[in-house]
């Protein structure tokens, strides 16, 4: 019999593999697991060290299928304003912040639809905090960015009637008004700023310094994303491989690129090791809810003149996906409006075989690495779900987003349209494959509460009442399962992780309680009191017992 590394026994033990089946113990050997079962069979294999889980639970480690780490990190170091909801509030929690300091002031997390003033702030506003230091404020989609006068006092700045893609706002008199949408900000104004990510040493230390926060969260794997349209991209590969050579990586990362590189240049999804590797080619085809930015086939109910953005005509978002699948790529394409939806079902449709496979995991293996990601997938038509079962397609969903937009959902969509706002239990319900990721920094929760917000249908203060589409939500092992198991089949990893079972990487997570046995409202105050990736811990809390 081999020597195990390591046992874990005297616990609860979900595999994930079907509903309600547990286990007691696990036995590790070389970062993998060797055998899941009872504690006698266990505890005979010899072994080097052994750990009494004393009957609490454990699941497969929690898996982000999408986050921008280098983001997030930088954010906290910016002025936080995720909690105001009037822009005079704002304005004074900027002011609070400002102190004597020179140099770019930033703030960050605001959302536009939870003002009560019901508009953006806009650059006058902002120039009541300093007029004479640029400030800049992103909210907390990410997908507004709004300046001050004296950030944009020497950008080149398109006249109104010269524009013409509505990214940019102006004011009456013609001049801007300080407010960018989409990529508007970076392609006028971001070479103010002083390229904070153009240093290749300022973008490893913001990720060595940070990234360790993160398996407090549960986290054994997570998908970044490596950039933002039209930007510098802020992540590199060799990044990571480095954190990995000097043995500072305590979570393993799928890296999808944003840069349009030519196809022989890009690496093949799958490059890379067991800790760093390379996901999907990310493609962004619309913008966010709440700043009407997200593509949509009728106007917003609140602002009959916006339908949103698109960033690529069908022609040109087909050429995209063919020449990543030619190249043996992974694609994945943020898309959060109906209209954005309709455009990426038809470019994918002239690309990828369409199958009647009824079984999702069917259609995904015949695909191989030719998979396709849809990100956010927050509004459909009712018809896109059949055309949706036919791909080899994985939903990248963020359920943390309805803490983010329950407030303003149903004003921007109209009660109609609002039904299959973040339908996840009728994605499933046909068939589809859906995964969880928090998208932090811009919006979204660590996967506990995205789990509570999955099954509650209801922001974590506990609005509304009845949840929002309450029909949509789905059940605590449909939850768990698309941050573990399915997020596996994101990156064509499902052989290696996302259950507790032979073979796979030795990735867990340890609880303070049966998340199966919790009242559904209290799922986000489980404690994380143990995680583990291949095998060797990467956070304990200090209350573990």
């Amino acid at each position: 019999m081999i020597t195990a590394d390591k046992i874990f026994y005297n616990g609860v033990i979900y595999p994930m593999e079907a509903e309600g089946e547990t286990v007691s113990a696990v036995v590790v050997r070389d970062g993998k697991i060797v055998y899941a079962g009872t504690d006698e069979a266990a505890l005979a294999y010899p072994a080097a060290e052994t750990e009494d889980l004393r009957g609490k639970t454990m699941l497969p480690g929690f898996n982000d299928t999408h986050i921008h780490i280098s983001y997030d990190l930088l954010h906290k170091s910016y002025v936080d304003l995720s909690e105001e909801r009037t822009i005079a509030g704002i304005i004074e929690k900027m002011r609070e912040a400002k102190g004597g300091g020179e140099g770019w002031l930033i703030g960050v997390g605001f959302t536009v639809g939870c003002l009560e003033d019901g508009r953006s702030p806009n650059r006058r506003d902002l120039d009541k905090i300093d007029a004479e230091r640029p400030i800049l404020i992103n909210s907390a989609c990410g997908h507004i960015r709004i300046a001050n006068s004296k950030a944009i006092e020497n950008a080149d700045i398109p006249a109104q009637d010269a524009l013409g893609n509505e990214t940019v706002e102006y004011f009456e008199d013609g001049s801007p008004n300080g407010v960018f949408l989409e990529n508007a900000y970076s392609v006028y104004v971001a070479g103010n700023t002083g390229g904070t990510w153009e240093n290749a040493d300022e973008r490893k230390a913001v990720i060595r310094n940070g990234i360790g926060d993160y398996p407090a969260m549960g986290l054994t794997t997570m998908h970044t994303v490596a950039g933002m349209p039209d930007e510098v991209q802020s992540e590199y590969i060799d990044q990571y491989f480095e954190l990995e050579e000097r043995g500072e990586l305590p979570v393993r990362i799928i890296l999808n690129p944003t840069l349009r590189l030519p196809w022989a240049h890009c690496p093949q999804t799958g490059f890379g090791t067991d800790m760093v590797k390379i996901g999907s080619l990310k493609i962004f085809m619309d913008g966010a809810m709440g700043g009407r930015s997200a593509a949509l086939l009728k106007p917003y109910s609140d602002a009959p003149d916006e339908t949103g953005v698109l960033h690529f005509t069908e022609e040109e978002l087909r050429a995209q996906i063919q020449g990543a699948y030619d190249a043996g790529l992974e694609v994945s394409i943020h898309a959060i409006g109906d209209a954005a939806m309709e455009r990426v079902l038809n470019a994918a449709e002239a690309v990828y075989p369409l199958s009647d496979e009824e079984d999702p995991v069917k259609r995904l293996l015949a695909a191989g690495k030719r998979r396709l990601r849809i990100v956010h997938a927050m509004l459909i038509q009712k018809e896109h779900i059949g055309r949706l079962k036919r791909l080899p397609i994985i939903l990248d969903v963020q359920p943390g987003f309805i803490d983010d937009d329950a407030e303003f959902a149903e004003d921007r969509l109209g009660p109609e349209r609002v039904r299959y706002f973040m339908p996840h239990n009728l994605y499933m319900k046909n068939g589809i494959l859906i995964a969880g990721g928090s998208d932090y920094p811009f919006g979204g929760k660590p996967p506990l509460a995205a789990i509570q917000i999955s099954v509650t249908r209801k922001t974590l203060s506990g609005f509304p009442d009845g949840g929002l589409i309450p029909e949509e939500a789905v059940t605590v092992f449909e939850a768990v399962s698309m941050h573990t198991r399915n997020a596996a089949y994101c990156s064509s990893e499902e052989k290696l992780k996302g259950t507790i079972t032979p073979e796979k990487f030795a990735d867990f997570v340890v609880l303070d309680r049966d998340i199966f046995k919790t009242p559904l409202n209290e799922i986000a105050d489980i404690k994380i009191l143990k995680t583990v990736v291949g095998g060797k811990e990467t956070y304990a809390a200090d209350t573990a017992e």
